[in-house]
């Protein structure tokens, strides 16, 4: 079902900060930056992962939300599947909380999480590898 660990992102009030803070931790520049809907981003890419971080450009979205409740921290896991179907056929025989699932015999089209309320807070989306 799981088969390893595609990425994490941390969320940082202000990205400048940010990738000043996670550049001396890591002890090298973001592998590309970007902006995505409601947040700038810098993704350090390894060779097991990637840590992505993001910084809202607006307060209203999940990024500035997620901001603006904790400071910053641990906003997703994102963890590699081999079979994204069988894996969501499993977690919803285990009545696992999904957001972005289809449905039974639905074609994943979007994106699918493991709700923060069945992980103990965290959100875990699901990637096919």
């Amino acid at each position: 079902m799981f088969n390893g660990l595609d990425h994490i992102v941390i969320s940082v009030p202000d990205m400048p900060e940010g990738q000043e803070k996670y550049n001396a931790i890591f002890g090298r520049e973001p592998s590309r930056t970007g902006e995505a809907p409601g947040m700038l981003t810098a993704h350090y890419d390894f060779d097991e992962g990637t840590v992505e971080i993001v910084s809202p450009t607006n307060e209203d979205g999940p990024i500035g939300k997620h901001v603006d409740r904790t400071g910053g921290g641990m906003y997703l896991l994102a963890m590699k599947v081999a079979d994204l179907q069988a894996t969501l056929a499993e977690l919803r025989a285990k009545e696992v909380r999904l957001i972005g699932d289809p449905g039974e015999g639905n074609e994943v089209t979007g994106q699918v999480f493991v709700h923060p309320a069945s992980t103990g807070g965290v959100l875990m989306q699901l990637v096919q590898s």
